[in-house]
């Protein structure tokens, strides 16, 4: 637990490449102490999940072979799938060692005070409240700083809904919690997470049960309002602003996917490999993660990675609430988050870790609903009766 801490630490306060090194670091101490790694049969789904990913890896081998990519550039490429791997496994173990409420509040309160730092060294620095935050951490970037406090909302949604024991005073620092990760999330100015988080929120505190096809539909839906928006963007400024500064912004990824439609056309099949990268030296990738996924890996590459977000759908239907909840909901933001950003998925350690890959490695490793169910009840009736807790619906 303490190098899962470390990991988060790592990655909303300490920035760039120095920030990845330390999570990796963090990552292989969370697996290196799982003592039954090699003495126990792995469960179906965390090998399922370490079979998909070795699957996409040797895809895009393939791709690598193809465009004649040196082993000095394509290195990244294999070494990002690897650590997927280690991060499938540490979910494992975290799940091992740990219940879910201390794995959500940890993520609450170092994305909390993370925000809360971010803010203040803001405006010490003399910028104000309209001007855009970069938070602290890994990714330096308004974007993906955005995603990391977006899913300590959506842990916090999942404690609201789950059947967590959490005392007066606990549920009051909770709701405490989320005005520095709103306030961050609003001064980032970034509209793809914002929305994102709206629709996956909404979907988590809606009074329905996330079936698989109700999970697989708002996924694509929640991808294709943010990759619509963005069609959109020329007419609702016109509509609604009077500059282009703030929220009114251009967003300028209608020419970058204009480019990209132009490469899949070239390279349909093999795609151009992650290495690629267009010559504009500000808008140098995808920003769209469907879109990223079939211009670096081809059209096979996309039709495997929907397969697989599919399947895992199936799986989290049988999850229980306690983590089901919690990973359908990053499911959904991710999916929204990618119709701006995030054109790899697969990419090297980023924030994306946190909101997409760690929720799939809990997901994989956590027991069926109804052997979760049986065992929650009893500690349920434990804590209860012990101290007379009221629980969130």
């Amino acid at each position: 637990m303490a190098a899962f801490q470390s990991f988060l630490v790592f990655a909303y306060f300490v920035s760039k490449n120095t920030s990845a090194k330390l999570m990796i670091a963090a990552l292989v101490v969370v697996v290196a102490t799982d003592a039954t790694l090699f003495r126990e049969r792995l469960p179906r789904a965390v090998m399922a999940g370490l079979i998909g990913v070795a699957a996409f890896g040797l895809w895009s081998v393939v791709g690598l072979i193809v465009n004649a990519i040196p082993w000095s550039r394509a290195g990244e490429t294999m070494a990002s799938f690897l650590l997927l791997g280690l991060v499938i496994l540490a979910g494992r173990r975290l799940l091992a060692c740990c219940d879910m409420r201390l794995i959500y509040l940890s993520i609450i309160a170092i994305a909390c005070l993370s925000a809360l730092a971010s803010v203040m060294l803001h405006l010490a620095e003399g910028q104000g409240w309209g001007d855009r935050l970069v938070p602290l951490g890994r990714p330096g970037n308004s974007i993906p700083g955005a995603a990391g406090f977006c899913i300590a909302l959506i842990a916090a949604a999942a404690l609201m809904r789950g059947d967590f024991a959490l005392s007066r005073v606990q549920k009051a620092l909770l709701l405490t919690a989320l005005v520095p990760l709103l306030t961050a999330v609003v001064m980032t100015q970034s509209r793809g997470p914002m929305i994102a988080a709206a629709v996956a929120l909404a979907a988590m505190l809606a009074p329905w049960r996330l079936s698989s096809g109700r999970l697989a539909a708002l996924a694509l839906a929640n991808w294709a309002l943010v990759t619509g928006l963005v069609f959109a963007d020329p007419y609702l400024r016109s509509l609604f602003c009077t500059d282009q500064a703030s929220f009114c912004r251009p967003s300028e990824r209608l020419q970058i996917w204009g480019w990209v439609v132009e490469n899949v056309a070239k390279h349909p099949i093999s795609g151009l490999t992650p290495v690629y990268r267009f010559t504009d030296s500000i808008f140098n990738h995808p920003h769209n993660g469907l879109l990223g996924t079939m211009m670096f890996f081809g059209v096979p590459g996309l039709v495997l990675l929907l397969g697989l977000a599919f399947v895992y759908g199936r799986h989290l239907s049988g999850r229980s609430g306690e983590i089901g909840l919690f990973a359908s909901g990053a499911l959904i933001f991710s999916f929204g988050y990618m119709g701006s950003d995030l054109s790899n998925p697969f990419a090297f350690a980023n924030m994306h870790y946190l909101f997409l890959w760690l929720p799939i490695a809990f997901a994989l490793a956590a027991p069926s609903g109804h052997a979760s169910q049986t065992a929650g009840a009893a500690a349920r009736q434990s804590i209860a009766g012990k101290s007379g807790n009221r629980f969130f619906a």
